[in-house]
């Protein structure tokens, strides 16, 4: 079996991109959705304010109040799904899957890696 290095591995930069990628996702649903210029600014400004505070507050790997890793992965894996309801809801449905389906399994092969479930 090959040694852990002490550097993020490759899931680990996944999982990053995973992050990256939800915000570009809220942004986009944020302006895809509502009709008006101030709509479209005022549910961007909630939707990644919203996404920011509770990955930084619960989920972040420095975060104070870190979550357990059950509660922290199902709250993750609910994170990236209304991310992806969202896309599907303001563009193509099959970027929403794929988005779901690679986002999902990144955070769960992370947090396999990272620490156990139990």
């Amino acid at each position: 079996m090959a040694e852990r290095t002490s550097g993020p591995g490759l899931i680990e930069a996944g999982v990053f991109l995973a992050e990256v990628a939800m915000i570009a996702v809220l942004v986009y649903a944020g302006v895809a959705l509502p009709r008006s210029v101030v709509g479209r600014i005022v549910l961007v400004v909630v939707l990644v304010g919203v996404f920011v505070v509770i990955w930084g507050r619960w989920l972040a790997p420095r975060a104070a109040r870190r979550l357990p890793p059950r509660p922290g992965l199902l709250l993750k894996l609910a994170l990236f799904a209304v991310g992806a309801l969202l896309l599907a809801w303001a563009g193509p449905v099959w970027l929403a899957v794929v988005f779901l389906v690679f986002s999902e399994g990144l955070v769960i092969a992370a947090e396999r890696e990272r620490r156990p479930l139990a």
